[in-house]
């Protein structure tokens, strides 16, 4: 699968991320983009604020999303038919809450 990083200086900070590609949405996926999200930002000159994965969809396990947030503190969002799912959509895309 393609693997896409995007870093963006925002009011919150400065963030980072990384596209998965379309299928890769089981928790090994996401271990994986998340640990080599850590990595990347560890050769920044600079740091990132905060962390995301960015999924084409859901995660396949319910549970997933909230496991790679608490082990490796990076944010998991996902495309749905209207809008985004996941955690603190609004901040990760720069939108006011009402618009995300």
């Amino acid at each position: 699968g393609q693997v896409i990083k995007v870093e963006f200086e925002h009011d919150d900070g400065r963030f980072l991320y990384e596209v998965l590609g379309a299928g890769l949405s089981t928790y090994p996926d996401l271990r994986s983009g998340a640990a080599r999200l850590r990595e990347v930002n560890h050769t920044l000159p600079t740091a990132a604020d905060r962390l995301h994965l960015v999924l084409s969809q859901p995660p396949a396990e319910a549970w997933a999303a909230d496991a790679v947030h608490d082990v490796f503190g990076v944010h998991v969002l996902w495309r749905l038919p209207q809008g985004w799912g996941g955690q603190d959509t609004a901040t990760a895309l720069g939108v006011d809450p009402s618009q995300a």
